[in-house]
């Protein structure tokens, strides 16, 4: 069973250094002029979060007592609460072109057939 848990911490790292490294390489590529990527979220975020969640399991590897296993478990847990919300969020944001306030039309049209 240690094993498996260090290497589920192994993971973990190693999801983290990825994203890390995925986020110095957009840096680069936006400081080159290139627009940045469109699915940055799913590059940088999704690997740090399955990373920092991954790492909730070191405190069980070091043998750690019980109530400090509970709570890395559960704190391991927040960042992947944070990103769905951010994510759902995200999904309810306008769209380009569409139309987001109910301001009057500078023409004066007020949306009436003639």
């Amino acid at each position: 069973m240690a094993a498996l848990t260090w290497g589920i911490v192994g993971i973990g790292t190693l999801s983290i250094v990825a994203a890390a490294y995925w986020r110095l390489v957009e840096q680069e590529r936006v400081r080159r002029g290139a627009d940045a990527f469109r699915f940055r979220r799913f590059r940088v975020w999704l690997p740090l979060v399955i990373g920092v969640a991954a790492l909730g399991k070191l405190p069980r590897a070091l043998s750690a007592p019980f109530p400090i296993v509970a709570l890395s478990e559960v704190l391991s847990l927040a960042p992947a609460v944070i990103i769905v919300g951010l994510g759902l969020m995200a999904a309810r944001k306008a769209r380009p072109g569409a139309r987001t306030t109910t301001a009057p039309d500078p023409a004066g049209n007020n949306g009436e057939s003639r």
